[in-house]
């Protein structure tokens, strides 16, 4: 599935990158959509949007060095931002 195949560094992330969970702070950052995918695939993702929204369903396992850029998109979406 993966270029490396199961052994190689692009493993799915089942368990989370923290605690909330992506997702979760998916929602609670009240994102949009659009606005994420557009940040985070100009910070060097390469899913495109449709698998970003099933990844964010709990629908789809990406690598983790995705997760980690949707995790860093997110953060800098928010940074600053009064919660």
């Amino acid at each position: 599935m993966y270029p490396y195949g199961t052994d190689g560094p692009d493993q799915p992330n089942r368990a989370g990158e923290e605690p909330m969970g992506t997702a979760r702070r998916f929602r609670d950052a009240d994102l949009a959509l659009d606005k994420l995918w557009i940040y985070y695939y100009g910070i060097g993702g390469d899913i495109d949007e449709v698998s970003l929204d099933a990844y964010l369903h709990d629908a789809l396992d990406i690598p983790a060095t995705q997760v980690n850029l949707i995790a860093t998109a997110m953060t800098e979406l928010t940074e600053g931002e009064p919660r």
